[in-house]
This record gives structure tokens, sequence and C-alpha cells, in this order.
């Protein structure tokens, strides 16, 4: 039996990644992964501009003026500004272009102003702090990032924060790989779809509605296979069509209890390279390869057993499918309770994070069987214990891994 480790990386290196690709619109790129690597089109700052609404000079004019010097001209956003006349300074507002010969900018508040001249000729004098300070409040050009600069890898997933990197690089269209086409599956003669009336035992069943969901957040195109039976037959015929597929998907079914025949039956189609993980919950999840291009994982049948496998197993599949590389964030923080168990498989705990004044803490949450889903209501992540572990005290150090961190 396969750790943890052992097992996503046999299927980092078992998964055939994607070859198509297509190019579609920024606007359109949002949870998509890149194909090619995106190099920045302009710098950012483009130019160098004013970090705060005040005026613009020379310091060296500055001092030799006595913190004094005429007002001359302005500069806003949008318009290139005339060169600074030598000996005076210049209205500028936040983001408009410093003027030519400017090396500073004062900010508004700081300054004091006065009419000088005669009659019809009055100007302004501008009276600046004389601890002004050379080069402050200016946006260099190229600080941020500089034309042609590397932006993103081959694999970067695109946030909504990405996007407007992009925007801003002057990037309107990407390359980015073609959605996967997966086949989720559940099996079970006990299950039923919600809001069919129930017969005396079965449940209604819920694994394959979070499985496509979970999937189309990241970025697939689902195919709803429906409940098969425990039969081998039901399930040979849902598995004879899925040549078109990258992924097939199925909860249940992999266990060692006589029904369970998802396992026998991928057999038959493809290549099993595991089948059994030392963890909890989900121990009994398989994968493998179908055909010359499409992959398989079996999760267990039990509700949190396959939400933390497809968390554990299906995500970084995926983003290796994409080129990508997943890492799970695991954050140390001090746990309310105790918690014991017998040591062998590493196990997560669904738990909650919260703010207990100026600290963090974490608690396990009561009721950790795998049917037991309730829990989720106030999990915001697990509770990752090794291997070796025999469990913990309150106010020990444990690992946390948010829910939405798995990859």
């Amino acid at each position: 039996m396969l750790n943890l480790d052992q097992a996503q990386a046999e299927i980092i290196k078992q998964v055939r990644p994607a070859t198509e690709i297509e190019t579609i619109p920024i606007g359109q790129a949002l949870g998509r992964f890149l194909a090619q690597p995106v190099k920045s089109r302009v710098s950012n700052p483009a130019f160098d501009n004013s970090a705060m609404d005040g005026y613009a000079l020379t310091h060296a004019d500055l001092v030799n003026n006595d913190f004094s010097l005429p007002l001359a001209g302005e500069s806003r956003c949008g318009i290139v500004p005339p060169k600074l006349t030598a000996g005076h300074c210049m209205r500028i507002f936040t983001g408009a272009p410093v003027p030519g010969g400017a090396d500073t900018v004062v900010i508004q508040e700081n300054i004091t102003s006065q009419k000088i001249g005669p009659g019809n000729k009055l100007s302004e004098l501008i009276n600046f702090p004389e601890n002004t300070q050379p080069g402050t409040n200016i946006r260099k050009q190229g600080e941020d990032f500089k034309q042609n600069d590397l932006l993103y890898e081959t694999g970067q997933r695109l946030q909504a924060h990405d996007l407007a990197l992009l925007s801003t690089a002057g990037i309107d269209k990407v390359a980015v790989f073609m959605r996967p086409k997966i086949l989720v599956i559940a099996t079970g003669d006990e299950l039923v779809t919600p809001g069919e009336k129930l017969k005396p035992g079965q449940i209604y069943e819920s694994n394959r509605l979070t499985t496509i969901l979970m999937l189309k957040e990241m970025g697939a195109e689902v195919t709803d296979g429906g409940t098969a039976a425990d039969d081998v037959e039901s399930v040979r015929a849902i598995l004879a069509n899925t040549s078109d597929y990258d992924f097939v998907i199925t909860s249940g079914g992999v266990s060692v209890g006589d029904h369970d025949l998802v396992k026998q039956v991928f057999e038959e189609f493809g290549q099993i390279n595991f089948w059994r993980v030392r963890i909890k919950p989900g121990k009994p999840v398989a994968f493998g390869k179908l055909g010359d291009h499409g992959h398989f994982i079996a999760l267990p049948g039990n509700p949190v057993s396959s939400l933390v496998t497809f968390k554990l197993f299906v995500l970084p599949a995926l983003v290796a499918w994409f080129h990508g590389s997943a890492a799970m964030t695991e954050i140390p923080v001090t746990v309310t309770g105790n918690f014991k168990r017998k040591p062998g498989r590493m196990e997560f705990l669904r738990a909650r994070i919260f703010q207990d004044g100026e600290n963090i803490r974490c608690q396990a949450l009561p009721g950790q069987g795998s049917h037991m889903i309730g829990t989720l209501r106030d999990c915001n992540g697990f509770i990752k214990l090794d291997v070796e572990s025999q469990g913990f005290s309150a106010g020990e150090q444990v690992i946390f891994v948010p829910i939405d961190k798995f990859v």
C-alpha cells in the first residue's frame, strides 16, 4: 500500500498531459491554464508618473530658491505635459506623467501658496517644506515590470487578479489548454437521486454532484454519467464507452467487498497503477489509465472520503494534466482540544480555524466518521496528521490545510 506522497507522485508521473490548445480573450480566461509563457508588451508604470496630487519640481531649483518656486503649468492624466520651466514648479495629479526636468513631487497637503506680482500679472508662489527630499512621490517607469518581462509560465491557472495584471501588461488574448472531458459516475444499488422517494435500505446520492461541481471549478467539461447498479454488466456498459474522455471519475465500488466492482471492471479496460493508499478517510482509492490518452480515478463511496480523496488525488491529477505543479498549503496553528488515535495512516480531520482574540486557533470538529457529512457545515479545512502521529493535546501545534488550498 502506498503512502500519500508516493501515490501523488505516481499520479503526476503517469498523467499524460494536455496537448490541445486554444487562444481566447482574457475576459474568457478566468480559471483556465496557460499553454504558453506570457511576457509583458509594455512596462509598468509605462512612464514616470506622480504617486500623489501635488507639485512637480527639480530639487536643485528648490534648494537654490529658498524652497519657494513660482507655479507654471499643469500635468494631468492622459496628456503629456510640456517640459518643466527652469526655476518653476508644475501642478500635477496622481497618475499624471512627470514633466521632463522634474525629479521630485511634493504632496499638496505640505505646501502653502501666495499671490505675487503686480496688478493683472499676478502669479502663484508655492512654498515647500525645507525637509523635502529629492525623488519623492514618483513612480518610476518599469519599477513593477518591464516590457518583455516574463509574467507567467506555462501551467499557471489564471485568477481574476492575474487577468488584471495581464490587462495592465497589454495582453488581450492568451493561449490556454483545452478543457478536459471528464465522465463522472456513482455506483451503488442503494443510491437514489434527491427528490425521489426513498425505499427501505436506500440513501440519497451526493458524491456525483459534489464531484461535478468541483470539476467545473477547475475548468473541466463534465458529463454526468448517472448511477450504475452494483453488477458487473452495468458498470461494464458505462466504462465500455469512455474512449472520448480524458478522465473517468467514479465514486464507490473500490474496496474489497463482494459488490465493489469498479476496480474489477477497470482492470478489463485499462491499467491500474494503484488502488489503496495509507490515508484516512479514503484508503480505497484507485488510479490508472484508459486507452491511449484517458485516465481513471475511482474514489470511495462514503461522502467525506470521496471529498477528501478528490482534493488529494483528482486535483493534483488535473493540475498535472494542465502542465502545472500542485502544492498543498500547510499552516502551523495551535489546537484547542485533545485527540488520540492509533498510528498507521495519514489522517485528515475535519476542522475549523478561527480568531481567538489576537491569536489564530484550530478546533477538530466532533463527528469524524467518513459518512458524517454534516460536520462540513462548520468545516473550513483539515488537520493533517502524519502516519506516525498518535494525536495531539490542547495547546500543541498542528498542521492545518484550508479546504480550498489542496493545490
